[in-house]
């Protein structure tokens, strides 16, 4: 045989030279052909250079989608109206040293991670207890966990509710009552913070009332958050608003030290 007219079996591979790794074997790819000619050829490249730019593809395709999936948590909590302090509270940095905090933690993690169950139920979670106990901390937390699971969430206080129903009254070009009423009863999970802190009036109880009577009826899970005992409670809502969240509802309490203040007087 002619050595130097090689086999196409003998031009399977040959020996080639990466100026970064040095000789590597390289194989012979043909091209496509429509014809009983011989194709052409062309040669892989070398084999760790090939690995080392897929990695890098790989991992600029991986920040990317954290990137893209950041901008869609950032999204929801600026449609879920979250406020920007508290976007940043999780479970993990909830700070639990006694048996009524991690009683706390452990209700609202429970509340999170078997939301589909409590959304088929309509479960209330009642978070009552001194400023700075950290009720907003887990309210959040479990807002953000129910949102990455693509559910959807809605932050406000009870007089910015109040406020959001009136609105029509000052601003033609404001959301009607109704409309209002029904994004705040069909939304996954409503977060109602600061139940208490407002003119108390029979209004604002009535106005409560339809949202809460509104979520009760259709199944539709709730978080309160409140300074207030239960009695208070009751005459800060009204006794139906109060009787609906007793039906499907805990109540978690936070009767421990001010967070914040402790946090002042250490520093």
């Amino acid at each position: 045989m002619d050595a130097s007219n090689p086999t196409a079996e003998q031009l399977q591979t040959r020996t080639a030279n990466c100026p970064t790794h040095g000789d590597f074997e390289s194989k012979a790819i043909p091209l496509p052909t429509f014809s009983n000619k011989p194709g052409k050829v062309i040669w892989s490249r070398c084999p760790a250079c090939s690995r080392e730019t897929a990695e890098r593809e790989a991992a600029a395709e991986r920040a990317e989608q954290e990137q893209a999936r950041q901008q869609r948590i950032e999204d929801r909590m600026n449609r879920a109206a979250i406020p920007k302090r508290f976007r940043d509270r999780s479970f993990e940095s909830y700070i639990a040293d006694t048996d009524a905090q991690r009683h706390a933690l452990g209700v609202a993690r429970e509340f999170a991670e078997n939301f589909p169950e409590h959304a088929r139920r309509g479960s209330t979670r009642v978070f009552a207890g001194n400023v700075g106990t950290g009720k907003g901390h887990l309210a959040m937390s479990v807002a953000k966990h129910v949102m990455e699971q693509g559910h959807s969430v809605f932050f406000a206080t009870a007089r910015e509710i109040v406020l959001m129903l009136r609105a029509r009254w000052d601003d033609r070009t404001a959301p009607g009552e109704l409309e209002v009423l029904r994004m705040l009863t069909s939304v996954s999970l409503l977060v109602i913070d600061e139940i208490g802190v407002q003119f108390n009036t029979d209004a604002e109880r009535d106005q409560l009332f339809g949202v809460i009577d509104g979520r009760y009826r259709d199944l539709m899970p709730t978080i309160l958050t409140t300074n207030l005992n239960r009695k208070l409670l009751l005459g800060a809502i009204g006794e139906r608003s109060y009787s609906r969240l007793r039906e499907e509802g805990n109540w978690v309490p936070f009767d421990w030290e001010d967070f914040r203040g402790k946090k002042k007087e250490s520093k």
